[in-house]
């Protein structure tokens, strides 16, 4: 995890970073050895580590669970995406773990757990969890957007989550419930790699740019389903209103702004 400017001065010109959004930390946390006895290997060079034997619902258990989870916050920066298989975990569980991963990796103060605008309003699982289900969008339920644009390039699909709100999310959680026979696989890539491939040249011309992550269409799906999109505080209090889009960096190397995940 890289450095964080040490005074509020240096933290007023953060790139990038909003005044009622900074980090809660000013050094990057430092990994103490505590996850070195679990199984783990590296899936590749530069992206992705999994861990078996690692129960997260244990582990919110022990006395040193703080440190259980500083050392994953750690190893979750530096590899990209963390795998824990086979977790028998419950979704309150599930989300008591990504509030106490957020506080103790520093994320902001102001911020909770996202809620996503099309998150139907007393859903059983919780405002913050989302149910993500491919037989449910054969039958026209779910999110289709992706599905029926046909005009798409394969490209589009790849993404970091809720990029659209001004203040993104620092993490995100998938937890496989129902696998398909065959199919249902995720792919990751590392934005660090890429980077650091660029010529120095293209490296300055695209940290000179801005893009503008835009997710409007997910008012024509809260139409289409008859839900009413979430319009209140979606995690930050920077993210409510009716606006879903937000302009960002195109270069943004500190890792704790992207959405890291952690696969469960």
């Amino acid at each position: 995890m890289p450095a964080i400017a040490a005074n509020a001065n240096a933290m007023s010109t953060f790139k990038g970073g909003n005044e009622e959004a900074q980090p809660r930390i000013s050094q990057p946390l430092e990994y103490s050895g505590s996850l070195d006895s679990y199984s783990h290997n590296d899936l590749t060079p530069v992206i992705g580590t999994e861990y078996k034997g690692l129960q997260i619902a244990d582990i919110l258990k022990l006395e040193q669970c703080d440190q259980f989870i500083k050392d994953l916050a750690v190893t979750i920066s530096r590899r990209g995406v963390v795998f824990l298989r086979d977790q028998d975990l419950t979704p309150q569980q599930m989300q008591a773990f990504g509030e106490k991963l957020s506080v103790i990796a520093g994320c902001p103060e102001s911020s909770g757990l996202h809620v996503h605008p099309l998150t139907e309003s007393g859903s059983e699982l919780g405002d913050q969890i989302s149910v993500i289900s491919s037989e449910k969008q054969k039958k026209g339920g779910g999110l289709t957007h992706q599905l029926s644009d046909t005009s798409r390039f394969a490209s589009v699909g790849w993404h970091s989550d809720i990029s659209f709100e001004r203040v993104p999310s620092d993490y995100a959680m998938l937890k496989i419930h129902t696998l398909p026979e065959t199919g249902g696989d995720t792919l990751w890539a590392s934005g660090y790699e890429v980077y650091d491939r660029l010529s120095p040249e293209m490296a300055r011309f695209l940290e000179g740019l801005t893009a503008t992550h835009d997710a409007t269409f997910f008012h024509d799906e809260a139409r289409r389903l008859g839900n009413p999109l979430r319009k209140g505080i979606r995690g930050s209090p920077l993210n409510q209103g009716e606006e879903l889009r937000a302009t960002h960096p195109v270069i943004r190397t500190n890792r704790m702004w992207l959405c890291i995940p952690l696969l469960i």
